[in-house]
């Protein structure tokens, strides 16, 4: 019987000079997919009230390149935690803290098929050939709040099918970002092209701005068949489309951390989720911590030390469309029954009308190639 083996691949300790950071993978074996662990101490102490870094918002870009150049995975960090939301249906593990010299932790996950355990779709490295793993990332102490470099670490972890009788994969999963841009004016329609031919997982768009939510960044989305044959999605409410995810697809949509609290300011939290349900929170450490006031269930969802007292302080927070990302999926079958097969189209495109002027707006998409 086969079974799954996860192994460590490298420990890279202080990347401070390798950005972007490249690592060879194995030229052989099946891979249901790779583990990205990233942790990296605070430079300081968190002074800015409205400027937040959790440390997935200093991963730039993470690539999976075949051959080389190639790209099977190229998405932002804050991208790919989002992915890792949609296929485990909960958040990713992380450590979230903001007092000097304390640590945050991420890990982040580059499948290549529904989940660890695939036996359909995966990375066969015999036949993907020359592979690499690239992560660009911003953790120099080049701002007030951001990270110590130099006690960067790195791990890489592998899950790879052995043993007799392994399965054979009939393809994998392709994740890329299509389209960065800066909203024009309200109303304004942009059309986005997605590539055509291979059958598509899912669309998804980003909302990229502080303290603007989805629907602050786009008024309408629209899936579009042939320059206008037929649509077969048409999204009028941002907030009513990723509320009505969580109950469809099943997600645990709970997260939490350690934040520090300037005395008498509002701290903005991490914009985890585009739309916040509920924010709770309590002090952390001993006697002599501030009292605490929670603000609001809107970005920015912020904490107040009320009292002249600074400190630290737990939280927990539940919301919709985390890191600001919407889904159009075509995935809930297990067999693929209802993805969007695209090989007869002539055409697909985003149809997207922005909210407003000046907001940062991104779009990708995952689809399936077969070996």
């Amino acid at each position: 019987m086969p079974y799954m083996q996860r192994r460590r691949l490298v420990a890279a300790g202080d990347i401070s000079g390798d950005d972007p950071y490249r690592y060879k993978l194995p030229k052989t074996g099946r891979f249901t997919g790779f583990e990205i662990e990233l942790r990296c101490q605070r430079a300081n102490t968190r002074t800015l009230n409205t400027v937040v870094y959790p440390i997935e918002t200093q991963i730039d870009k993470v690539e999976l390149l075949r051959g080389g150049t190639r790209p099977i995975i190229s998405l932002t960090g804050a991208q790919l935690d989002a992915m890792n939301y949609w296929d485990f249906k909960r958040p990713n593990p992380r450590r979230y803290r903001q007092e000097d010299a304390t640590e945050e932790r991420l890990a982040l996950f580059l499948l290549g098929g529904r989940g660890l355990y695939d036996r359909e779709y995966g990375y066969d490295m015999d036949k993907l050939g020359e592979t690499y793993l690239e992560i660009d990332h911003s953790l120099t102490a080049d701002a007030t709040d951001k990270f110590d470099v130099s006690t960067s670490l790195l791990d890489v972890y592998a899950y790879q099918w052995m043993g007799p009788g392994i399965p054979s994969f009939k393809g994998y999963f392709r994740s890329r970002q299509l389209a960065y841009w800066t909203t024009a004016a309200a109303a304004t329609i942009k059309t986005i092209e997605i590539p055509v031919g291979y059958p598509i997982r899912r669309i998804a768009v980003q909302a990229g701005t502080r303290a603007r939510t989805l629907g602050a960044t786009f008024s309408e989305l629209e899936v579009i068949v042939n320059d206008g044959e037929y649509s077969p999605v048409h999204i009028k409410s941002c907030m009513d489309w990723v509320m009505a995810e969580v109950v469809e697809y099943g997600l645990h949509n709970l997260i939490g951390g350690i934040d520090y609290l300037v005395a008498s300011t509002e701290m903005d939290l991490p914009y985890w989720w585009s739309y916040y349900q509920t924010v709770l929170a309590q002090n952390y450490g001993a006697s002599g911590q501030p009292v605490i006031n929670t603000h609001g269930i809107t970005i920015p969802a912020r904490l107040q030390a009320t009292t002249a007292v600074a400190g630290e302080a737990m939280f927990t927070t539940r919301g919709w469309g985390f890191q600001k990302c919407l889904r159009i999926g075509f995935d809930h079958e297990h067999d693929g029954f209802d993805l969007l097969p695209t090989a007869g189209l002539g055409a697909l495109d985003l149809q997207v009308t922005e909210a407003t002027a000046d907001y940062a707006a991104r779009c990708f998409v995952q689809d399936v190639l077969t070996y």
